[in-house]
Order: structure tokens, then sequence, then C-alpha cells
């Protein structure tokens, strides 16, 4: 009688526990987290070297290279807890990253001049479907 009542105790605890109950909570909160933090990460550096008198192109292209890197390390060692082959990782992060910036340039371009969407409008849309494979991608594909 009292494994049981034990066993009912350890569920409800676990019930209450809705982060470690749902696997894709687990990941998808820290994985936002990252995503927030990446975005001061460059945006942050950015400023710094501009202030610094960096020229913006180069202040803008250290501070992509910051921010991806500390995205890629974080989600591969805090979010999800990674052990994968780390070159592949590696790769497979550059080549979601390339895409990114393509699909978002390219959309940058296309949409504001062929439609007249506004600019931000377009920056956010990007942004929201980077998030949308990327978190799967990198769950499934990248860090598993």
């Amino acid at each position: 009688m009292n494994n049981t009542h034990d066993k009912a105790n350890r569920r409800q605890e676990h019930a209450d526990d809705g982060i470690t109950q749902n696997p894709r909570r687990r990941t998808l909160l820290p994985y936002l987290m990252v995503s927030v933090t990446q975005t001061l990460v460059e945006f942050g550096s950015f400023t710094l070297l501009h202030l610094l008198t960096v020229p913006s192109t180069i202040a803008n292209a250290v501070a992509i290279v910051l921010s991806a890197s500390y995205n890629f390390l974080m989600n591969r060692n805090v979010t999800f807890k990674s052990s994968s082959n780390f070159t592949r990782s590696v790769i497979l992060f550059i080549t979601l990253w390339a895409w990114n910036y393509l699909f978002g340039s390219t959309m940058l371009t296309w949409l504001p001049q062929n439609l007249g969407w506004n600019a931000i409008l377009v920056k956010f849309l990007t942004m929201g479907c980077q998030f949308a494979w990327g978190y799967p991608l990198c769950k499934h594909v990248i860090f598993r």
C-alpha cells in the first residue's frame, strides 16, 4: 500500500512540473532564450564596435560571427546538450546560417521592391520563418 502511495506522489510531482514532462518545452524555452540573447550579443557587439569607430560593414560582420558562434555553442551545450559529432554539427549549422542569410537578404530585397512591403515587417517575418524551421532542424538534425 505504501509503495502505491509513493508512486502516486511521484506521478503528481512530475505532473506538476510541465517542463520536465514535455520534452518540447524542455528545449523550446531555452532555444527561445538563446535566440533572444543572441540578438543582444549581435546588437551589443555591433554597437560597441560602432562606438569604437570600426566601419559599419566590419562591425556588422564581426557581430554576426559573434552572435552565430554564441548561438551554436549555447544551443549545442545548453539547449540540446548535444554530444553529436562536433565537425558535422558545425558544417550543418553554417549551412543553416548561410541559408537563413540568403533567404533573409532575398526577401528583404524582393518583397519591398516588388510588392511594396515594409522592410521592417519583412525582417520580422523572415526572422519568424528562421525560428520556425531553425528549432526543428537544430533539435532533430544539427544537434541530434
